[in-house]
């Protein structure tokens, strides 16, 4: 892909001045007017979302904080991966039960939007290990899911406008099905940069060192400046893993790096338009770093 040089101002003014500029993460969707396009927010996000069990350190644990308490600092993009049984979803972290069902991933958002009806919140659903005892096929189980809350869903391919999502989940759909729902994700490459219609997708994970996923983070981040009037949707992965002599990857060795990096990059920016930062093991300090650069006075 060719980065162009282009010049671009910074973000237009995106909130009411009848509100007040205070917030916290719990509610600070609310302070952007209706008729932004997700694709022009800066949204916290996290990798593996729910990943918080591992069998050997370092190995597939992704999260610290649990998603109500991502929901509650401000995180808005959830990586969600279901493992397909019985013709219900559980999450895994490739063959690691995470010990928590799709139903119970539901209920935690749910429950959020209705107390805040104003955020909205982007699910990416990957089909995750080898399914067991199916009937059906994913695509079908997940619709007996969105059936059971159709009006918490928002499965057009278009990237909406923040008013026509507010209190709803945004499907973002990285499995095959034959009949289109949800922003499409299917054509996801891992080698540096992949672009789409409505996507930007930076997310290279396995890599020799952090000084490599830093300068692909910091390429494709001035690309997202460049790509602003676009109206894609852009998706910064900033995990990964390094693998050790035999072959056994650690995240954590990484993910240190990469966050510390990227916390200082975003203290010293201008309010320009990156699109989903999506971290291993976010922070609270962190997600108020992303989300705080959709305001300026």
């Amino acid at each position: 892909m060719v980065f162009c040089s282009i010049s671009v101002n910074v973000l237009p003014k995106m909130y009411s001045d009848n509100k007040k500029m205070e917030m916290t993460g719990q509610f600070w969707m609310s302070r952007l007017a209706d008729d932004i396009s997700l694709s022009d927010l800066n949204i916290p996000g996290t990798h593996n979302s729910a990943a918080r069990y591992e069998p050997f350190p370092k190995t597939a644990k992704c999260q610290s904080l649990s998603l109500t308490t991502q929901l509650q600092a401000g995180v808005r993009f959830f990586d969600i991966r279901c493992h397909h049984k019985k013709d219900l979803f559980f999450i895994f972290h490739g063959p690691i039960n995470q010990r928590l069902s799709f139903d119970q991933v539901l209920a935690h958002m749910i429950s959020f939007l209705i107390q805040n009806n104003q955020e909205t919140l982007i699910m990416s659903i990957k089909e995750e290990h080898v399914p067991k005892q199916t009937t059906r096929s994913f695509m079908e189980t997940l619709h007996s899911y969105i059936n059971q809350n159709e009006t918490y869903w928002y499965t057009k391919q278009k990237i909406p406008n923040l008013g026509i999502v507010r209190g709803k989940i945004i499907l973002l759909r990285r499995f095959f099905s034959s009949n289109p729902i949800g922003i499409p994700a299917t054509d996801w490459q891992h080698d540096g940069f992949h672009q789409t219609t409505n996507l930007f997708i930076q997310d290279q994970f396995e890599i020799p060192n952090a000084s490599v996923k830093w300068e692909t983070v910091e390429t494709a981040l001035e690309y997202s400046i460049q790509d602003k009037s676009s109206g894609r949707l852009h998706l910064h992965f900033a995990s990964g893993y390094i693998k050790n002599r035999l072959g056994i990857p650690n995240i954590t060795k990484l993910s240190s790096q990469i966050n510390q990096n990227l916390a200082r990059y975003l203290s010293s920016t201008s309010q320009h338009r990156y699109g989903c930062l999506i971290f291993d093991f976010i922070t609270s300090d962190l997600a108020k770093q992303v989300y705080e650069l959709n305001f300026y006075k």
